[in-house]
């Protein structure tokens, strides 16, 4: 069964930096072993690194050809890119198009696994390399740019993710 994912609890978090997501991660990894994380939504903590991950990679290395249409693009750029490109959370809800299937996470990706791909991302990037893939929605953006995109991103889906335990009103 699919849940709504806008109307379940949710951590209002928000990442000034690379390093703030970091320290998170070490948060989240240490409620894992100590049992107490809990999640709402339809991704498991896994699930929700790995999507994180395999956006963050393909604003690295590139993005598999293809693009919206331009239609959608133009309305997706005036709505969108100002708030995203500032660090701004997406609306949480959002179905993914059939042609960005790559971002999906796959289906069964144990916690340490999805954690290991999302960390090793921002090790890349701590290494020096940037985030200046063109996006097949927003164009060219800077590597600032595209930080602040992923902050407010990896804001959004770790705050499905809860390391006291379930919030009332949701769970597991």
């Amino acid at each position: 069964m699919t849940i709504n994912t806008k109307h379940v609890a949710r951590r209002e978090l928000r990442f000034a930096s690379l390093d703030e997501l970091s320290a998170e991660l070490d948060r989240l990894e240490a409620a894992h072993h100590a049992g107490t994380l809990a999640w709402t939504g339809n991704w498991t903590p896994g699930q929700n690194f790995q999507h994180l991950a395999r956006f963050m990679t393909c604003s690295i290395d590139g993005f598999p050809p293809g693009k919206p249409p331009l239609l959608m693009r133009t309305i997706i750029r005036l709505i969108a890119k100002r708030p995203a490109t500032r660090g701004m959370r997406p609306p949480a809800g959002i179905k993914l198009p059939k042609q960005a299937a790559f971002f999906l996470p796959d289906p069964e990706v144990a916690f340490e696994d999805g954690l290991a791909e999302l960390r090793g991302c921002l090790d890349r990037v701590g290494s020096g390399e940037r985030f200046v893939a063109p996006s097949p929605v927003f164009g060219r953006l800077t590597h600032t740019q595209w930080t602040n995109l992923h902050l407010g991103h990896s804001a959004l889906h770790l705050g499905f993710l809860h390391p006291d335990g379930a919030p009332e009103g949701g769970g597991e």
